[in-house]
């Protein structure tokens, strides 16, 4: 009895543990490398043994695209804060511009691109 208890808690820290390491390498998009690495490793053992440069290569080539993924995102990361810093210093500006023209600030507002407008006829403030 002592050895199914045993047996169970097992397989229940096993699965934890694989689940915890699936969701690490989905937050990291390590996924497919992860999952071809626990194939190779498990199922396809002997075929993987037997054609190990292929099986390697197909695991590098896997890393290349998580790393080529990562790559992409972080230049849109910073074409995107490149893109709100420019957003904020031409709303900086407007605001300094409605100033020195005696325009309330209470009566514009700024709309999804960045423009300023007039509160009551939504034209833009020049």
């Amino acid at each position: 009895m002592l050895y199914i208890y045993m047996g169970s808690l097992l397989i229940s820290v096993i699965l934890l543990l694989l689940s915890i390491l699936f969701k690490l390498a989905g937050k990291l998009r390590l996924s497919l490398p992860l999952l071809y690495f626990l194939l190779i490793s498990t199922i396809f053992n002997k075929q993987a043994a037997s054609h190990e440069p292929i099986a390697l290569a197909i695991l590098f080539i896997l890393l290349a695209f998580s790393i080529i993924s990562w790559l992409i995102s972080l230049k849109n990361h910073i074409q995107d804060k490149r893109h709100l810093k420019a957003m904020e210093e031409d709303i900086v500006w407007q605001i300094e511009r409605a100033r020195k023209n005696g325009i309330p600030l209470d009566s514009v507002h700024f709309d999804g691109e960045g423009n300023m407008r007039y509160n009551n006829t939504n034209d833009i403030v020049e």
